[in-house]
């Protein structure tokens, strides 16, 4: 389970903060959507999620886990072994292969599962890519690269930001159709950052984030 409660985030160069007191729960396996206007927060809060970043004020709690970590190395741990991100950059390794990108938080987890991996590949439609160098892929291939790595080791817990905003709508609906029945399956804990209704509507939880805090309808 997440539970956020009240947290704040300002940073030095803003008058206002960018979350002011939010809270949100989120049960184990269900998936939440989060919609709002660029630069109103929703990236900071999937790094204060994450770990990346500590609130100002507030808590984190994720699972049995309280957040800012004791160390960094809890912290590497937890990232390895729970979680999946998939960053609106992609983050992909230039130089490795498709199928290497993809394994390697499995790898590093030691649960790299090949048949698995094949069986999420053909779900997001690149397992044709496997042997493509990462530098060579369009902006949509490297999209699905990410979801895929992101998924493979079977994390507790996705976050996702932005997970289909480089892909065309039919593609888009096949992909987070995937991103979403696969966590269900796994009974992975899924907090999606998107612009699109058609994403945030597959979500077990919708909310928007406007003025620093979550709500539950939009403006």
């Amino acid at each position: 389970m997440i539970n956020i409660n009240a947290i704040s985030k300002r940073y030095s160069n803003t008058d206002a903060p960018v979350l002011s007191k939010l809270s949100l729960t989120v049960a184990d396996g269900e998936s939440v959507s989060i919609r709002g206007a660029s630069g109103s927060g929703k990236s900071t809060l999937l790094s204060l999620i994450a770990g990346f970043e500590s609130p100002d004020s507030g808590s984190i709690t994720i699972g049995s886990q309280t957040l800012p970590f004791s160390s960094e190395k809890n912290a590497d741990r937890f990232r390895r072994q729970a979680l999946g991100v998939i960053f609106q950059s992609y983050n992909l390794i230039e130089c490795l292969n498709v199928w290497d990108n993809i394994a390697f938080t499995s790898r590093l987890k030691g649960n790299s599962d090949d048949e698995y991996q094949l069986h999420i590949m053909g779900l997001l439609g690149i397992t044709h890519l496997k042997n493509k160098p990462a530098h060579q892929l369009s902006g949509g291939e490297q999209q699905r690269v990410a979801i895929s790595r992101a998924l493979v080791h079977k994390p507790t817990l996705v976050l996702a930001d932005e997970p289909t905003g480089n892909l065309d709508e039919a593609t888009s609906d096949k992909v987070s159709a995937a991103l979403y029945d696969t966590c269900q399956s796994l009974k992975t804990t899924l907090v999606v950052v998107t612009h699109s209704d058609d994403v945030a509507r597959m979500a077990g939880q919708q909310r928007w984030l406007r003025h620093g805090q979550l709500h539950s309808e939009p403006a």
